[in-house]
């Protein structure tokens, strides 16, 4: 039994020294362009919805760069959602190096309001997660393309109970674009099983347990079963895909019974401390939390199995006030009502 719940405080030790200090990625300063490609941790996306100074009100229109390599002007239109803009004209594209770019090229067989027919070649002098700087090779002409925000992520850790019978502790993944809200939530929680003996089981989490964990709901707690703690994120596009990735690894885990451990608490943890690392991907933007020996004993005796991921959540929260999304904050009914530059 000593050696089980050394094991446990030892896991939970290691993944509180690694405790994220969540933040979303900042590219370059606005506005500075220069000669030489910035330097980032990850890599570059060009999917998704961009203007440029080429977007104004005189030729209204938006670019949106698919993955398969095509590039569609889009004409604005006032109070509409991005996705129902109507496509004016279609072009492919192509990045010399799609994760780093040094160059971009437009394959137009007509030409219209933006492109000549033929090739256009343009250098990448810079970029970041929301915007890079293109210049001509014969004129020098440098242009900025601004990503425009269609889409906004979330990423919310949140925990409740202390004992086998209540404990649950999950990860919630959310993708809003103004028309549809999708929600993926994977971690530990209390079930019964056929006999009717309650269980700790890892896997998803359904909407009528984590709809629970708003943050003004309850507040006042009335005995270790009903503390609860939840911290939530802005995820940049970045964050979002490698989390989402984790998120698809760990499913199919669940699905083909390959779990990385036979303890639901262990899987529990080890799966929050990955999301957490997501991120962090784009740089060292950790506050870690190093225990001393005295904490490490005071971990050990404190603590049972079920509550270490609920004092691991709690940590994040105290260490990172200012990240913190509140449902106060959290943009319940956003739309993506994109506007052209000087409305």
């Amino acid at each position: 039994m000593k050696r089980a719940v050394f094991f446990y405080s030892m896991i939970f030790i290691c993944l509180a020294a690694a405790m994220a200090s969540a933040q979303t990625a900042a590219g370059p300063a606005a506005g500075k362009a220069s000669d030489k490609v910035s330097e980032k941790a990850c890599p570059f996306s060009i999917v998704g919805l961009w203007s440029s100074e080429v977007t104004t009100q005189s030729t209204p229109f938006f670019f949106s760069f698919s993955p398969e390599g095509w590039v569609r002007l889009l004409s604005h239109s006032p109070d509409t959602l991005a996705q129902d803009f109507e496509v004016v004209s279609e072009v492919r594209y192509k990045l010399d190096k799609p994760a780093a770019p040094k160059g971009i090229e437009f394959i137009t067989t007509r030409g219209n309001d933006v492109f000549q027919p033929g090739v256009t070649m343009l250098k990448i002098v810079e970029y970041g997660d929301n915007s890079f700087t293109t210049q001509d090779h014969v004129t020098e002409r440098k242009t900025r393309w601004v990503r425009e925000q269609t889409h906004r992520y979330f990423l919310t850790f949140a925990a409740r109970g202390a004992s086998q019978q209540d404990a649950t502790a999950f990860a919630l993944l959310t993708m809003m674009d103004g028309r549809n809200t999708r929600v993926n939530a994977l971690g530990t929680r209390p079930v019964q099983n056929a006999e009717g003996k309650t269980t700790p089981v890892f896997g998803s989490v359904p909407p009528e347990v984590y709809e629970q964990f708003t943050e003004d709901k309850d507040k006042e707690k009335k005995s270790d079963k009903d503390e609860k703690v939840i911290v939530r994120f802005e995820l940049t596009e970045a964050e979002y895909e490698t989390i989402r990735e984790i998120y698809q690894a760990w499913e199919k885990n669940v699905k083909t019974q390959e779990l990385p451990h036979a303890d639901p608490y262990l899987n529990g943890m080890e799966f929050l401390s990955k999301a957490a690392d997501g991120l962090n991907q784009c740089g060292e933007k950790m506050k870690l939390h190093r225990p001393t020996r005295s904490e490490r004993d005071e971990i050990a005796s404190r603590y049972n199995p079920p509550q270490h991921t609920l004092e691991y959540i709690r940590v994040m929260r105290k260490k990172n006030p200012e990240l913190h999304v509140t449902d106060g904050a959290f943009p319940w009914g956003w739309r993506p009502m994109i506007q052209l530059p000087g409305q």
